[in-house]
């Protein structure tokens, strides 16, 4: 039965959001690799939402976590302070949870990130300020790395090469790079060619510049990257196949390119917070920068990717011509070890 008529009917809904953020959240129990599980998760979101801007949205995923950690969730998202809170019951796992998310999301610019990043200040801005220089971008991190450029960047180097706008510059800080690799337990061998550290392979377009590669843990992708992504479930709990297969290749073949900013914007924590981070953390809730900008068309060219792929592996960085390639693209030093 039903009396009246429904006021919804027909009602026209009408976001602002353009900007989403999915962080999947997985503590399964306070214990052993686990003990620190509820501080780096609070540590994460608190830091996302002290410096996202207002025209972002901010999924969370509980992929099975213990009762503290679902608890906590639950109660930032009664604040208002998550805008959507998914609950699996068991863990998916990372891809599964945040593919179908990402596919069937509205905002032109999605963050995948990792539930044990610390966001800083400004990420979210000079993330999409590579966007508005390079609208050719399909995937820009706020972390760069001196080790990513040769990681799934094809149309990245053959579309900036012969436009003119690739070549090695040192513009990142080495302590903050060092910093990631000693976070991932590499701090021995990530960095072992010192040349990584002190040069990076970048794109300059006017008076931005960009690094060419990006890892995983956290990084902004275009919603059109999504619909090259298999529809098939991954059943990987964790995988850097699977993020290959989801996320990698679906990059690539979809022309775009794949970028990190110039400055560190965020770290990843790992599984025990330091004393610096918390005091990183509350920083940042001193103030939050509020721009945004008109999300730039996607740019792709029309060559095809296995020309593109033929040129830029077997013609500029095969082993016999890359270090005449590194030296036109202005690499001081090194060009046969780089």
């Amino acid at each position: 039965m039903r009396i009246g008529r429904n006021p919804e009917k027909d009602k026209e809904i009408q976001g602002d959001a353009y900007h989403r953020v999915i962080i999947p959240v997985y503590v399964p129990h306070l214990e052993e690799y686990f003990e620190k599980g509820l501080d780096f998760t609070q540590l994460c979101i608190d830091s996302c939402n002290a410096t996202r801007h207002s025209k972002s949205f901010l999924t969370v995923v509980n992929n099975g976590c213990c009762t503290e950690v679902t608890e906590y969730l639950q109660k930032l998202y009664e604040e208002g302070k998550i805008d959507q809170l998914i609950h699996y019951k068991n863990n998916v796992g990372k891809i599964d949870a945040v593919i179908p998310l990402a596919k069937s999301s509205q905002e032109p610019l999605v963050t995948i990130s990792d539930g044990d990043v610390l966001f800083t200040q400004g990420w979210m801005q000079a993330v999409e300020e590579v966007y508005e220089h390079f609208p050719e971008a399909g995937m820009v991190s706020p972390v760069p790395h001196g080790t990513m450029f040769a990681n799934h960047t094809v149309n990245t180097i053959y579309g900036a090469f012969f436009k003119g706008q690739l070549q090695f510059q040192s513009l990142c800080n080495p302590e903050d790079m060092q910093r990631f690799a000693k976070s991932i337990g590499r701090e021995d061998s990530m960095y072992a060619n010192e040349l990584r550290l002190k040069y990076q392979m970048t794109v300059k377009r006017k008076d931005l510049s960009a690094v060419v590669g990006c890892g995983h843990f956290v990084s902004t992708l275009r919603r059109e990257v999504f619909q090259k992504s298999p529809d098939t479930f991954s059943n990987m709990a964790y995988s850097s196949k699977a993020d290959k297969d989801y996320i990698d290749v679906p990059n690539d073949a979809s022309g775009f390119w794949r970028l990190a900013t110039i400055g560190n914007y965020a770290y990843h924590m790992g599984n025990q917070p330091e004393p610096w981070m918390y005091e990183l953390a509350a920083s940042q809730a001193e103030g939050n920068d509020d721009k945004t900008i008109e999300v730039p068309a996607p740019k792709r060219g029309t060559m095809s990717f296995g020309f593109k792929s033929f040129v830029v592996k077997r013609l500029l960085m095969n082993r016999w011509m890359r270090p005449t390639f590194y030296k036109w693209l202005k690499l001081p030093e090194g060009h046969k070890n780089y």
